[in-house]
């Protein structure tokens, strides 16, 4: 009975286990559209690009996981050929639009569906003109009349992606205009005066896509053709060459334009007129630039002045260049000036530069000269301004005296990287030496912290009257800082007293014997008295660190003065007559500030012994003692126990008040 119990147990749970492991559930992957409803309704709206259709979204994206990610497959239009593999052929053609040319798809077509532009082909982003207008300026095809192929739009005349013809036009040139206008139509004969045009360019009259003007032709007309009479210049309408001209060449146009043949004639003629080939340079029709120029007259000159759009090249333009107004300064046609220069001397410079701001009472001498070009480039330099060589040696080459002075050890910084207009005005003003500002004011443009940093206690006359060069050269020095000579010998220039001192006294202060005048004083100022550059006690303490040391023993009274930071109350900050710089000798010393040596008090603590004209330090530490009697470490035994008499005699009454 037991064995059939335990072999119905060992059954169930065979059972329940192979049950249980053929029914474990399995994770499903989700599709990207489990996620992306919304993104997938808002494709809905339009066509639906077939990957997307059939939610193979992973045809162009690789699976990004729980953190968002937009994660192409590739980001180039390799992504879309491997697809469209037949639409490669495109860029075989010789002209391809800029986005397909640069591997752009997306710029035209959405990825996912046509919802952004329900009504067009192709998955576009726009619809008609619009899309081509969000990279073409919209402004230049809606004028006043527009080109009816325009309204319906671009792909009449365009290819979207690529073509053999220039433009990408679905044909070239009048073949196009044709498919739309019949030229031997009578209407279309009518229009230009029963003249056979069939043959001629079209574009040489109108514009393709819109102008302000009537019958889209273009802005600038020949006056003959704006009145609508072609005889005058062209054979009548029904003789046997009715396109030819009447004349030929110059001699046509000097037909109407007779006061020009006459002015023409000059000692520096255009080699086209020379030549009498108008039309190098202008449309006899109509134009989209003045003067009915055949282009914009900057690209016009440099078809044929390929040596000038070299030069022209270069990083600085003449203002004239870089708006491509050549004639500015040059006579299209013919000059009694050299090069066609509309005139030959600077007066043509300041028809653009007016010399007011240029002239002034003190002039630069190539200025004054009217040598403009001793310095500028007429057309293009690499240099600003369009100098001639960069400032610093434009300027040496007429300077090469200073250059040479201006060869030392230290150099002002403008000087040593040339830009000499820091300071000085390279045309003109009323200042002496062509300074930009006055003398006393020039230097303060770059250093202002030097009137900042000064207060009125630590003033330094001479550097906050801007009289730098007192003591600085303005160029080069072979001393530190560009001065005049060595710290000491400036200084003694001035300061004549402390070179005197220095010299007739018997101790001087370190610094100021070796003449380091600015290790204690600030040259320009400061806001501390003296001009000192820090506190005076920090200032003595900088040097006299093992006299600082000891100030910090424990236990220590330390003198009135030097726990003010007062050195100079005892001693001289130059020279003395006093060993230690002592402002006076000892027994006077301390009388300044010890005046009441007569009262019982100071009487009393001295044993009531007089002792003015004694030398207090004799007795007493001059910065610190054991105790505010500020007494020697090492005391004689009587004097400890205050046994004064036993050395000394006590001096009668008449005595001490003779003493005092």
């Amino acid at each position: 009975m037991r064995r059939g119990w335990l072999f119905a147990l060992i059954l169930g749970t065979s059972i329940f286990i192979v049950v249980s492991c053929a029914t474990q559930p399995t994770l499903g992957r989700k599709s990207c559209v489990d996620c992306h409803q919304k993104e997938f309704a808002k494709f809905g709206q339009g066509k639906l690009h077939p990957p997307v259709a059939d939610k193979k979204c992973e045809v162009c994206h690789n699976p990004h996981g729980l953190v968002g990610a937009l994660n192409l497959k590739s980001n180039d239009a390799g992504l879309c050929y491997g697809c469209h593999d037949k639409e490669k052929k495109i860029l075989e053609k010789g002209h391809l639009h800029k986005p397909l040319k640069e591997g752009k798809c997306l710029s035209c077509h959405n990825p996912h569906s046509s919802y952004m532009a329900k009504d067009a082909k192709g998955l576009l982003r726009a619809s008609g003109n619009e899309l081509c207008y969000q990279c073409h300026a919209k402004n230049t095809f809606i004028k006043k009349t527009v080109h009816g192929a325009v309204t319906s739009g671009c792909n009449n005349c365009h290819d979207p992606h690529s073509s053999d013809n220039p433009f990408n036009l679905i044909d070239n040139g009048n073949r196009l205009c044709m498919k739309c206008h019949d030229v031997n139509a009578q209407n279309f004969r009518a229009e230009h005066l029963d003249y056979n045009v069939n043959g001629t360019d079209c574009l040489s009259c109108h514009v393709p896509h819109s102008t302000d003007g009537e019958k889209l032709s273009r802005g600038f007309q020949h006056k003959p053709y704006a009145e609508r009479k072609c005889g005058n210049c062209h054979n009548q309408a029904d003789s046997s060459e009715p396109l030819m001209t009447k004349l030929d060449a110059d001699r046509l146009c000097y037909s109407c334009h007779i006061e020009k043949e006459k002015a023409f004639s000059n000692v520096s003629v255009h080699e086209p007129v020379r030549k009498g080939k108008c039309l190098s340079c202008h449309n006899p029709h109509t134009s989209d630039y003045k003067n009915e120029l055949l282009t914009k007259e900057k690209p016009l000159c440099y078809s044929c002045h390929k040596e000038a759009e070299k030069r022209d090249g270069k990083g600085h333009l003449h203002s004239a260049i870089s708006k491509g107004n050549c004639t500015n300064c040059h006579d299209p046609h013919a000059s009694k000036n050299k090069n066609i220069l509309k005139s030959a001397d600077t007066t043509l410079c300041y028809n653009c530069h007016k010399d007011d701001g240029l002239k002034k009472n003190i002039t630069h001498a190539p200025v004054k000269e009217d040598k403009c070009l001793s310095c500028h480039d007429a057309h293009a330099s690499e240099h600003k301004f369009g100098l001639t060589a960069p400032a610093g040696d434009l300027c040496y080459k007429c300077h090469s005296k200073e250059q040479k002075d201006f060869d030392k050890v230290a150099r002002h910084p403008e000087v040593r990287e040339g830009n000499c207009t820091a300071c000085h005005n390279p045309h003109g003003t009323d200042i002496p030496k062509l300074l930009n500002l006055k003398k006393e004011e020039l230097c303060f443009k770059c250093h202002a912290n030097i009137k900042q940093d000064a207060g009125a206690k630590g003033t330094h006359k001479v550097a906050q009257d801007g009289k730098c060069s007192e003591c600085h050269d303005s160029h080069a020095s072979n001393n530190p800082r560009q001065l005049m000579e060595d710290v000491s010998g400036l200084c003694s220039k001035c300061h004549k007293d402390v070179k005197a001192g220095l010299g007739s006294s018997k101790y001087s202060h370190r610094p100021a014997a070796d003449g380091r005048c600015t290790a204690c004083h600030m040259p320009h100022g400061s806001k501390i008295k003296g001009s000192l550059p820090r506190p005076q006690r920090d200032l003595c303490f900088s040097c006299h660190t093992d006299f600082e040391k000891g100030l910090k023993e424990k236990g220590l009274y330390i003198h009135l003065p030097v726990a003010e930071g007062n050195c100079d109350k005892c001693h001289q900050p130059h020279y003395s007559m006093e060993r230690g710089l002592l402002r006076e000798k000892g027994d006077q010393l301390c009388n300044d500030c010890h005046k009441d040596q007569g009262s019982p008090g100071f009487k009393k603590s001295h044993g009531d012994i007089p002792v003015r004209g004694s030398d207090c330090l004799g007795c007493h530490e001059p910065h610190a003692g054991a105790d505010r009697r500020l007494l020697h470490k090492v005391r004689h035994v009587p004097f400890e126990k205050k046994d004064c008499e036993g050395c000394h005699k006590r001096i009668s009454p008449r005595m001490q008040k003779e003493q005092r």
